[in-house]
């Protein structure tokens, strides 16, 4: 494996360990306060 693949991957870990991190927050705090998870609209 060359440095841009690892670093390729890295990135796409980071950013994927990100989206599902925001992802579950914002569906823990849709259980605490009873709302749907997206709330009609996606963003």
């Amino acid at each position: 494996m060359t440095l841009i693949t690892k670093r390729i991957i890295i990135i796409f870990i980071i950013i994927i360990g990100f989206v599902l991190g925001r992802l579950s927050i914002r569906a823990l705090f849709n259980l605490l306060m009873g709302g749907s998870l997206f709330g009609g609209n996606i963003l």
